[in-house]
């Protein structure tokens, strides 16, 4: 197998790519599925990318109950947008296919939920949880004085929900 250094660079577009489209995190065990299944390269090839991806920091890697998670980082997006023309049209259309009829999975094997509620005392309880698997990995009820300060919570858990429960384990566990 001749591989040069267009194909590392193209190899890691596809991972950036993927993880881009997906708009969650997906687990190491999830990203090797994806990636091998599709032959686009191979195991040990595939963890020198997310390795140097995430020292670039093209990608942001959190640990939780003893699984990696990925998601593209703002710069990752931004070379993504200047490099994504040089990932072959049919894997680009492959990977679209791919998370249009696997995305649901995907959600509920990591599902990040956060809402809010009134109380009869003008404040308001968030409710914030992450399943995976249908098992659940944190579920925090926060009570808060306004409805902006709820709705901003709900917000940042949304976005952050991997990295937060990773900060509260460490937190804990100290």
């Amino acid at each position: 197998m001749n591989i040069n250094h267009e194909d590392f660079t193209v190899n890691k577009l596809i991972v950036l790519y993927l993880l881009s489209q997906v708009k969650m995190p997906l687990s190491l065990s999830q990203m090797t599925q994806i990636i091998l299944e599709r032959g686009y390269t191979d195991y040990f090839s595939l963890q020198q990318y997310l390795t140097e991806l995430e020292t670039s920091k093209f990608i942001t890697i959190s640990k939780q109950s003893n699984a990696s998670y990925f998601e593209i980082s703002s710069k990752g997006e931004e070379a993504l947008e200047f490099f994504a023309s040089r990932i072959p049209e049919f894997i680009r259309k492959e990977l679209d296919l791919f998370i249009e009829n696997n995305w649901r999975k995907f959600k509920s094997e990591l599902d990040i939920h956060a809402e809010y509620t009134p109380n009869k005392t003008n404040d308001y309880m968030v409710h914030c949880k992450v399943t995976e698997n249908h098992s659940t990995l944190i579920d925090l009820n926060i009570s808060v004085g306004s409805k902006k300060q709820a709705i901003e919570l709900c917000n940042k858990w949304k976005t952050n929900a991997t990295e937060l429960y990773g900060e509260i384990l460490q937190l804990l566990s100290k």
